[in-house]
């Protein structure tokens, strides 16, 4: 079971909470990673602008595709295909990581994740001392 819990906030004036995020490689010139069916129910809405999860790590970038219009295909397009529409290569204004040891599971959260204290943190500018900042 996954249990890292990643949370990020998009440079001002963009949001591709709703498109396909792709891994990009640490120079992000090329594509090594794209998803199979996308769950639609991430990335989660947080206070003050910041999502959680439904994203590719801190080296994604995002396409000009919809979630929506991803999942629609039978056949997923390849790599090089997804790297034509290609919009963002580095979305992130800030980027934050855990792999979580149980501090914010809540079977009452949003998907079993204790959605209320992170957004507390996020509200008293305490996120990094919980997780880490990659960006």
């Amino acid at each position: 079971m996954d249990t890292t819990i990643q949370i990020y906030k998009f440079k001002t004036g963009n949001d591709y909470s709703n498109y396909v995020p792709v891994e990009l490689s640490g120079d992000r010139t090329r594509i090594t990673s794209s998803p199979g069916h996308l769950n639609d129910r991430w990335p989660v809405n947080l206070d003050s602008g910041y999502y959680l999860n439904g994203t590719m790590g801190v080296t994604s970038g995002y396409l000009s595709m919809t979630i929506e219009e991803h999942n629609a295909y039978s056949i997923k397009p390849g790599i090089d295909s997804l790297y034509k529409l290609l919009v963002e290569r580095d979305p992130y204004l800030e980027y934050y990581e855990r792999n979580d040891d149980g501090t914010f599971r809540d079977e009452n959260g949003v998907y079993g994740i204790d959605t209320a204290l992170i957004n507390n943190l996020i509200r008293s500018n305490r996120l990094e001392s919980y997780f880490k900042r990659l960006k």
